[in-house]
């Protein structure tokens, strides 16, 4: 997956016919961990890049990581939890609502790496798996959208992420 995603990255930059009908973006990720204990959330920032193939279908890819750390205490002794990176490649469908206004789908493959700190001690952990979401997104301009949507992630991991991507 790590290829794919890197050669559709490489395209982009390369080929100045994809590049007109591709966008780059940021989004701001309120993920969401479901630990033993109980849930942590794990802020996180990533950026995205994609391919508009028309007005329905496109291909984005999606590198983030986590910006802040949560804790748990449990039978005395506090749990803490981090993500590290995260990222992802998906298909994704767009139903246009109005000119401003478009509803998304995103279904694909993704994979997450996480720490969990207690007693002095640091276990990584990974997971990579289906990844599928939706959202809503606002056209403010030719160029400019602004997005807000769900994202199952990975297994225990899913987020709410506010995003704005700059279309070419």
């Amino acid at each position: 997956m790590k290829f794919i995603t890197t050669t559709a990255a490489a395209l982009m930059l390369i080929s100045p016919s994809v590049f007109a009908n591709g966008y780059l973006g940021g989004q701001f990720n309120y993920v969401d961990g479901e630990t033993g204990a109980g849930s942590v959330r794990l802020p996180g920032v990533s950026l995205l890049t994609g391919y508009q193939y028309n007005d329905y279908l496109g291909l984005e890819a999606r590198i983030g990581f986590g910006v802040g750390d949560d804790s748990i205490t449990t039978n005395g002794t506090k749990v803490e939890y981090e993500l590290d990176y995260y990222y992802g490649g998906y298909l994704v469908g767009t139903l246009p609502l109005t000119k401003s206004f478009d509803l998304y789908a995103l279904a694909g493959y993704a994979k997450a790496e996480a720490k969990v700190k207690a007693n002095g001690s640091t276990i990584k952990g990974d997971d990579s798996k289906f990844s599928y979401g939706g959202g809503l997104k606002w056209n403010a301009n030719r160029n400019w959208t602004f997005s807000v949507e769900y994202l199952m992630l990975v297994e225990d991991l899913d987020s709410v992420n506010l995003g704005v991507s700059y279309r070419f």
